[in-house]
């Protein structure tokens, strides 16, 4: 059996990633359990398991879930409490142990020791980071697995909105740069911004009046057809799954130059992360296009993730670090 684990609270990158991860693994016929190692009632992950019909538990106990697992079982660990408890079993049980490397801003405190603990025990498990930047922090051998999108929607060519509009996806945070996101929309009042997400720094938005704020959303598959741009003002980043999301939907992606957003993004649509006030220029370019040279934008981000970063592309990297035969 394989052990998809998760310690998860929240909807962001990581839980997006595994249900990515959870569809690509169902498609493939491939035996497998969502694991998540504490309890969050009403997660949002749940529904969105449940509709795809993929079997999940919750296990706050590390005895507990010890019990279950076996010397022949494999675990996929995500996060650092996870990780550290897939560890800890293979010690226990002599089982195959894989961990993902996600978080690519940088953290103090608590988190901050959770995270050096998590990598100082990396040498125990086969490690992946989703971007270069995030693996030059493991001390120990780690391979880069840049996140895909394995549900990809068949193409649609839209009209984009005559009112251009502009989109946030993520936690309302100052790694993601939700404040510069919101100094941007004062500089271009004629375009409506949408806020997708929650966060610490929520209390931000109320003073910014074409902001609006749509609260922590199960799905954003119903909401991308609101927006024509998406916008990543982050600090820091691995390779952001909103951005594969918003590129499979067709959605242009302009941003900071941080994490592994190069690859996916064009560079000429990207700004150095020190310079992001430079993205209300661009913007404003967006915004004058045509509806046909809109389009042509929408159509090259989408082939970009389908060519790039699909699940296919990622499947037999995955299958050989699980050791399955194909």
């Amino acid at each position: 059996m394989l052990y998809v684990m998760l310690d998860s609270s929240g909807f962001g990158g990581i839980e997006s990633h595994v249900l990515q991860l959870s569809l690509l693994l169902k498609d493939k016929k491939i035996p497998f359990k969502v694991v998540f190692i504490s309890k969050a009632s009403n997660h949002p992950l749940y529904p969105l398991l449940e509709k795809n019909q993929i079997e999940y538990f919750t296990s706050a106990s590390f005895v507990h879930f010890s019990l279950l697992v076996q010397s022949h079982d494999i675990l996929h660990a995500h996060g650092y409490k996870s990780s550290l408890w897939a560890r800890c079993l293979k010690l226990l049980r002599r089982c195959r142990v894989l961990t993902s490397f996600h978080a690519g801003e940088f953290l103090i405190g608590r988190l901050a020791f959770y995270e050096w603990l998590n990598r100082s025990t990396s040498f125990l498990s086969t490690n992946f980071a989703v971007s270069d930047e995030i693996k030059s922090k493991v001390p120990f051998q780690c391979y880069v697995l840049n996140n895909f999108i394995h549900s990809i929607p068949p193409f649609v060519l839209r009209r984009r909105h005559t009112t251009f509009q502009v989109g946030f996806v993520g936690r309302l945070c100052h790694v993601k740069g939700i404040d510069r996101y919101l100094q941007l929309s004062n500089q271009c009042p004629t375009i409506k911004f949408h806020v997708f997400g929650d966060g610490e720094e929520s209390n931000l938005l109320g003073s910014y009046p074409n902001i609006k704020w749509h609260g922590a959303v199960e799905d954003m598959s119903l909401h991308w057809n609101k927006i024509d741009l998406l916008l990543i003002s982050s600090r820091a980043e691995g390779l952001p799954m909103a951005a594969l999301e918003a590129m499979a939907y067709g959605i242009p992606v302009i941003g900071t130059k941080v994490g592994d957003l190069p690859l996916l993004v064009d560079t000429r649509w990207l700004v150095d992360e020190f310079d992001w006030s430079k993205l209300a220029w661009y913007i404003l370019c967006f915004d004058s296009m045509t509806n046909k040279e809109w389009q042509a934008c929408s159509k090259y981000s989408y082939i970009q993730v389908v060519t790039k970063f699909s699940g296919k592309q990622r499947w037999n990297i995955l299958a050989n670090a699980y050791g399955i035969k194909q």
